[in-house]
């Protein structure tokens, strides 16, 4: 239950982690690439941890959490990548965020289809926001804005689409297990 409660915050922190990121690098146009990249890689790191953290959870349903062991290490490792390759790998942040950002949003669209073989009713929630995002970060990945400031405009667009996703996502679909068997989404007993 600890690790459970602790996956939910931890998802909830990022979120908001991915909501000021985007302000941030909407405000602050002449950040540097190496603060760029390390930044970057400081909040995979931490949000691949929180992945993992979430995949060993005991979430009722086993939805919110269960891509959570592969993307949360794959998002480590290139957080890392970023630490240690940060000048030269600055220029492809834009588009490396577009990736990630297109990889988790394919698992949030399986997982709104399973979510609604469940029966839950805000699967059609998540699957909308999960298929805009998605739509998003392809255009990021192909640089589909023309100009530098309509693509940092993109860029902080899906950092909020991700961070509304995963909120939606942990608000929505993880489920406490309630003492007599019975399940709630509150975590109370």
């Amino acid at each position: 239950m600890k690790k459970l409660k602790f996956a939910r915050s931890g998802y909830i922190l990022i979120s908001f982690v991915f909501y000021a990121a985007a302000v941030i690098y909407l405000l602050f146009p002449g950040l540097s690439g190496m603060a760029l990249s390390c930044f970057s890689g400081v909040i995979l790191i931490i949000y691949g941890m929180i992945k993992l953290v979430g995949f060993f959870s005991e979430d009722l349903y086993c939805l919110a959490f269960r891509y959570d062991l592969t993307f949360g290490l794959l998002l480590m490792v290139v957080g890392v990548l970023l630490l240690i390759k940060n000048v030269s790998v600055a220029q492809y942040l834009t588009p490396g965020l577009g990736w990630i950002a297109l990889l988790d949003n394919l698992f949030h669209i399986q997982m709104a289809k399973e979510a609604r073989d469940f029966g839950i009713e805000e699967w059609k929630l998540v699957l909308g926001i999960s298929i805009a995002a998605g739509v998003l970060s392809v255009l990021l990945i192909m640089h589909g804005f023309p100009g530098p400031q309509a693509t940092r405009v993109l860029a902080c667009i899906v950092l909020l689409a991700c961070g509304a996703i995963n909120h939606c996502i942990v608000k929505l679909m993880v489920r406490f297990p309630r003492r007599g068997g019975m399940e709630g989404t509150d975590g109370k007993y």
